[in-house]
Order: structure tokens, then C-alpha cells, then sequence
């Protein structure tokens, strides 16, 4: 039997994933990370908008977003706590692309050095984030 991982993902809405897998990916604060069963413990904040890709125990491979939490791993388990998670089949493209819009505006009209435009280039990544995985995951690709 080959070796697994134990995922969990949380939000505060809801327990996203809890199953084995065999590896996982993500993006952190200070770059991505690769997640085999028996890895080191580790402790780190998630990036506040990144993607998560998950390889299953049998080769299958899905995608969703993440951002704003931390992962953890400790004792073959990788536990990630978000603010926001959703696989790519679960995005809404419209409220995405309403969430860019509204951003891109807020933005305009900001002074570039306000924590107001900071956290509005936030809501922008995010929506471009969320996007861009949905349409990879769909075989899309395309952000138009």
C-alpha cells in the first residue's frame, strides 16, 4: 500500500477536505511548498491569495483556492486553516468577475500608500486568483 497523507482543509464556513491524499501543494507566505506523506513538521502562513493542488491516492489531481490562514503539518497530517477556500469547480466566474470589477474601481480612486488601496489590491488578487484557477481547471485558460 503506498504511503498517504492526511488533508485537512478548514474554514470558518466549513471542513472542506478531510481524507487521505498523496500530496499536496501550496502556496505560502515565502513561496510554495510540496507536501509528501512523512514530511517534516512544519508550521507557516498561507499566502493571502494562492492555490492549492492535490494529488489523490489514485493519480487524480484537483485544484482549489486558498488564502489567509496557515498550515501545519505534524504526525503525516497537513491541516490548512483559511479565511477562504473553494475548489475550482465551486467558483462562480460572474461573482468573480463583479468582485474584480468593484476592486478595480476602489482602486482608482485610492491614494496608492492608504492601507485602504492595500486592502482593495488584495480583493483584486484574490478575484484574479479565484479566476485564473477556475478557468485552468475547466481547460479554459482563457481570463478575457
Amino acid at each position: 500500500m503506498a504511503s498517504e497523507l492526511h488533508l485537512r482543509v478548514v474554514t470558518p464556513d466549513r471542513t472542506i477536505v478531510d481524507r487521505k491524499v498523496a500530496s499536496v501543494a501550496f502556496t505560502g507566505v515565502d513561496g510554495r511548498y510540496g507536501i509528501l506523506p512523512h514530511h517534516a513538521p512544519l508550521l507557516t502562513a498561507i499566502a493571502h491569495a494562492g492555490s492549492v493542488e492535490i494529488t489523490e491516492v489514485d493519480g487524480k489531481r484537483s485544484a482549489m483556492f486558498a488564502s489567509d490562514g496557515f498550515a501545519q503539518v505534524q504526525n503525516n497530517v497537513l491541516t490548512l486553516v483559511c479565511e477562504a477556500g473553494e475548489f475550482a469547480h465551486e467558483i462562480d466566474i460572474e461573482r468573480v468577475k463583479r468582485a474584480e470589477q468593484k476592486a478595480r474601481e476602489k482602486l482608482a480612486g485610492l491614494d496608492r500608500l492608504s492601507a485602504d488601496f492595500l486592502l482593495a489590491e488584495a480583493s483584486l488578487r484574490k478575484a484574479l486568483m479565484r479566476e485564473m484557477i477556475a478557468r485552468r481547471s475547466s481547460g479554459t485558460g482563457n481570463l478575457s
